[in-house]
Formats: structure tokens, C-alpha cells, sequence
């Protein structure tokens, strides 16, 4: 239902009223102070409409007549907050005295003390095929 609701605004607008709204404009999915508004922009006769998701532009009046406006926008409006990526978690901060893993190795095969590990590799190897 959200979705629905974030493609009807609160409040009636006629085509010219967009050239002076303040963003992010609510709508209906926004309840009192919630997020789910868009933006909306005007330039000369041409309205768009972005979510952070999804830009499109505001093409016509299907109709215009107060209390209601119904306007032809040529894509679905997705909001972020519904669809947006979320942010990966932190990772968790190691605890004191927790133990530090071994050192990493190097694409060379050099290990950070600089102890080679490809001549341990090539044994195994050998072991595999029997020799």
C-alpha cells in the first residue's frame, strides 16, 4: 500500500504550483513527518520528479481539476526507502586481548615474516599426483 501511496500527494497542485514547492515535497505514504517524500523540480515548462531511485519526468495533466490532480509520469516511483540499498553493517570491533589472526600472504607467496609458501604449495601438489 506504501507504494501507492508514495505516488499521491497530500495536497492538490496545479502544473505551475511545481515551479515553487519545497523539497522534499510529502506524500501520501509520508504520514506526519515521515520520510517517503520526492523531489521535485521545474525548469521553465518541464516538472521532474526524483525518489533517489527512479527520475522521470512529469509529462501532462490526465486531470486537473481542484481537488484533484492526476499527472502521466512515465515510470514507477520507487522510494529509497522501500527499495534503496541499505548499507553494509560495521564490522564488529575486536575485544581486548582477543587473539590477532596469522599474517597474511602475499600474492608473491611471501608471507609478512617473508617466509615463502610456494615450495609447500608445490609439495602438496606433488603429493596429489603420487610422485
Amino acid at each position: 500500500i506504501a507504494l501507492l501511496q508514495y505516488h499521491a500527494l497530500p495536497s492538490y497542485y496545479t502544473f505551475g504550483q511545481f515551479q515553487t514547492v519545497s523539497n522534499p515535497v510529502r506524500t501520501m505514504a509520508s504520514g506526519n513527518g515521515g520520510p517517503f517524500g520526492v523531489n521535485v523540480t521545474a525548469f521553465g515548462n518541464s516538472v521532474n520528479v526524483s525518489t533517489g531511485l527512479v527520475n522521470t519526468p512529469v509529462n501532462s495533466a490526465v486531470y486537473s481539476q481542484s481537488p484533484v490532480a492526476v499527472y502521466q509520469v512515465d515510470k514507477v516511483l520507487l522510494p529509497e526507502e522501500i527499495f534503496g540499498v541499505k548499507p553494509p553493517a560495521a564490522a564488529p570491533t575486536p575485544e581486548p586481548g582477543a587473539p590477532v589472526s596469522s599474517p597474511a600472504v602475499s600474492p608473491s607467496g611471501a608471507s609478512a615474516s617473508g617466509a615463502s609458501t610456494s615450495s609447500a604449495c608445490g609439495s602438496m601438489a606433488a603429493l596429489a599426483k603420487g610422485l
